[in-house]
């Protein structure tokens, strides 16, 4: 098992269109795979570079054998995508003026050594930006 090369996807219930804009147009990751039709895209932070992050319909998943889609709508919070930062100031303030919504500005938590703040894409799912060097 290769843990250190864990890659993530988030899977798309709600719209998938918005998810797409909102990881290419606002965060300003490349498409090298797929379009905002989907059912599945892979962002690269660059063209030449491989793809860091996917997303996926949801609905898509019924095709494997297992899998049950959830009844609810209601985000569990159970997974946090982190985003290190070299300037957590800096990409926080470009993404707050693109329009992603925050839960707070950043803040320092001693107890974690590290300054951060979270933020939601479209589906709900919750990300942290940090910047770990400033402590």
């Amino acid at each position: 098992m290769k843990f250190n090369e864990v890659k993530m996807r988030v899977l798309v219930r709600k719209d998938y269109g918005a998810c797409f804009d909102f990881y290419k147009d606002i965060i300003g990751l490349v498409p090298v795979w797929g379009d905002r039709n989907g059912p599945y895209t892979s962002f690269a932070t660059s063209i030449d570079e491989a793809p860091c992050f996917a997303i996926f319909d949801g609905m898509n998943m019924a095709m494997f054998d297992g899998y049950t889609q959830p009844v609810s709508d209601i985000q569990p919070d159970s997974v946090v995508a982190i985003i290190p930062s070299e300037n957590i100031e800096e990409d926080y303030n470009k993404l707050k003026n693109l329009g992603v919504e925050f839960l707070s500005e950043p803040k320092t938590i001693e107890e974690w050594g590290m300054r951060c703040t979270y933020f939601r894409d479209p589906e709900g799912n919750l990300f942290e930006l940090n910047d770990a060097s400033t402590m």
